[in-house]
């Protein structure tokens, strides 16, 4: 590999540049030392009292659970999952149905003659619809957001709470997120998923993920959740979580 005359100069500079500071740098650590080893000394002082109100800190146990996989098993988020598709699509009808009379009104507008009163009429109609259409949009779209974020609100409330209690359960006292999700070199987005993690690694013994879905799905079974049908479609049974019983709402998740 051949070197560039600019990077050689560089480094002979760099070379003298250290050699210059070495003697200070030599000085200033020796100074270090006397001030690491008093502070030291000040430290391992065994009789030295403790402040006021002082308290020693815990040693941390750490606990992980991935998110993803809980929203994934939790049967309630399935069953609100599946109360939100009906009710969008019986918003989708009668969107349907004002377009579809929009439709007609178009057809027939086309067998009129331009100007006369029973065309004026028709556009004037077509026109109405085309506002009840859009105002039946923009409000669908506030409605369904508002709820979605209220149902993950909810949602993500009571899986803290599992954990919160699990980590209790367990002795720990910090639980991270982690993604278990398996990484493939054909799937580029899993591979940079992977890499945007803050954890590297963790110990598998200390992931609290199955005992949070399952208890979650234990505690919504014993306040009368509805669990949603596997059937991709399939009609909504069950009672809908606004008619659940205010009791059962109001519950926290319990570990069992």
């Amino acid at each position: 590999m051949v070197l560039s005359s600019r990077l050689i100069a560089a480094l002979g500079l760099g070379a003298a540049g250290m050699a210059f500071l070495a003697a200070p740098i030599q000085g200033q650590g020796q100074g270090q030392a006397q001030q690491d080893g008093g502070v030291r000394r000040t430290a391992g002082n065994a009789g030295a009292a403790a402040p006021a109100g002082f308290k020693a800190p815990i040693p941390p146990v750490i606990g992980t659970v991935d998110l993803e996989a809980v929203f994934k098993g939790y049967e309630k988020v399935k069953a609100q999952a599946e109360e939100f598709n009906a009710a969008a699509m019986a918003k989708k009808k009668d969107l349907m149905k004002i377009q579809g009379e929009m439709a007609q009104e178009a057809e027939m507008l086309q067998k009129l003659n331009p100007g006369s009163d029973d065309f004026k009429k028709r556009e004037n109609h077509i026109t109405e619809l085309k506002a009840k259409m859009e105002a039946g949009r923009e409000s669908a779209e506030r409605e369904f957001s508002s709820r979605e974020a209220e149902s993950m609100a909810t949602l993500y409330k009571e899986i803290q709470v599992m954990v919160q209690k699990i980590a209790e359960q367990r002795r720990m006292n910090y639980v991270v997120r982690v993604s278990n999700q398996p990484i493939s070199g054909s799937n580029p987005n899993s591979v940079m998923a992977a890499m945007s993690n803050t954890m590297i690694y963790a110990d598998p013994r200390n992931d609290i993920t199955n005992d949070v879905v399952h208890n979650l799905n234990k505690w919504y079974a014993a306040v009368g959740g509805h669990v949603a049908k596997p059937a991709a479609g399939a009609a909504v049974g069950g009672a809908p979580a606004a008619a659940q019983p205010a009791a059962a709402a109001a519950a926290q998740p319990e570990v069992h």
